[in-house]
């Protein structure tokens, strides 16, 4: 299908309008090289160097990914800076990138419905002021059972728990997809709240509910599924990007 481009886009901020994107977010293009002509898309978290020539290797001509490349602007660009490359390789392959990060987190039926949805809870509704999402489960779990179950549907072999009220039983869950570690002081009328990238100082404040960090790229990952879903109307090829945690445990 030819001049695509502007479809594609379009269907994705249906499904993730602009306006829902915070005021600090860069959502949106982050490259744009004219090329309206698309029949390979990367779908990715993060378009690092990596995504990028994973992308150009497959001859895509546009990425789509929910972190953003560019946050507070750029001056210059350089190759010795491994950000920067990022872009320089796009450019150089032909590589369009387009980013839903914020909007996409708090859409219906983005990634904390999804995350909420992986976990059966019900009576989801969104957090007040944040990207989250609060729902019950339809009985009470023990948390060692939730635990398991957690990391089956996100695929994860490790959690961080941070529970020093010693909560066993489980039944009004908040979640926040990504890093949602600073929210923790203001979660309440809940037994467990579910993010990534929970700080030492934050998990200091934790009281009166259990806290698991699975992980930003845990909680985060489970979108790209829906996301091919949502473009297989198009007559495009769809690649979804081989990414992992930037680190290992030793």
């Amino acid at each position: 299908m030819m001049n695509n481009l502007n479809k594609i886009i379009a269907k994705i901020e249906a499904f993730a309008p602009l306006e829902l994107a915070e005021k600090w977010d860069n959502t949106g293009w982050q490259v744009y090289l004219g090329n309206k002509n698309i029949k390979k898309v990367m779908l990715a978290l993060s378009p690092t160097t990596d995504v990028v020539k994973q992308a150009v290797d497959k001859g895509c001509e546009l990425l789509i990914t929910h972190h953003p490349l560019i946050f507070l602007g750029i001056k210059n660009l350089s190759t010795s800076n491994n950000a920067d490359m990022a872009v320089i390789k796009a450019i150089q392959g032909g590589l369009q990138i387009y980013a839903a990060h914020t909007n996409l987190d708090s859409a219906e039926g983005g990634i904390a419905d999804i995350l909420a949805e992986k976990l059966d809870l019900q009576d989801v509704s969104p957090i007040e002021g944040s990207l989250g999402r609060i729902g019950q489960l339809v009985q009470p779990m023990e948390l060692t059972d939730l635990a398991d179950k957690i990391k089956t549907r996100l695929n994860t072999s490790k959690l961080k728990l941070i529970n020093p009220s010693n909560i066993q039983k489980i039944k009004n869950i908040a979640v926040l997809p990504g890093s949602g570690g600073g929210l923790i002081p203001h979660a309440e009328g809940i037994d467990l709240y579910i993010t990534g990238d929970v700080r030492y100082h934050d998990a200091l404040g934790v009281k009166n509910f259990a806290v698991i960090d699975a992980g930003h790229f845990e909680t985060e990952k489970i979108v790209l599924d829906s996301l091919e879903k949502l473009l297989q109307e198009f007559e495009i090829e769809i690649f979804i990007a081989k990414e992992h945690v930037p680190w290992e445990i030793i």
